[in-house]
């Protein structure tokens, strides 16, 4: 299967994925990833402000969210929020506080465990957009 970058999209082509982190460091870095795996990105640092750039930008097809986040809403109740007003949009939660069973999380969001892996993320984000 070919990744996006490797199917040669334009850059206005390629697949969104909104991350939405607290942490400078890990948000540049996971950032770094997925671009890396052929995927353009938009940054939040809270759920507010995520909630917001999801309702502008009807091109954005994946989530990924970390749990603990400042402001009223964490990174849980984004996800269920966001599978519920935009349905079509891919979730992926991360966490290193808060281990998930299948039955905690949206239907079809996939859960990733801090500290996570390169490959386990493309993976992650491979299997939700095709």
């Amino acid at each position: 299967m070919l990744r996006p970058a490797e199917s040669r999209l334009p850059m206005s082509l390629q697949p969104i994925v909104l991350v939405v982190e607290d942490e400078p460091l890990i948000l540049l870095a996971a950032c770094n990833m997925v671009e890396s795996a052929g995927y353009g990105t938009r940054e939040a640092t809270n759920a507010n402000r995520a909630l917001s750039i999801l309702a502008e930008n009807p091109s954005i097809s994946i989530l990924f969210t970390d749990i603990d986040m400042p402001g009223p809403i964490d990174g849980m109740a984004l996800a269920f929020e966001t599978q519920q007003r935009w349905p079509h949009i891919g979730i992926i939660i991360t966490s290193g506080r808060w281990p998930l069973a299948r039955h905690e999380i949206p239907t079809d969001a996939v859960f990733l465990e801090k500290p996570y892996l390169e490959r386990s993320l493309v993976e992650a984000l491979t299997n939700l957009f095709a």
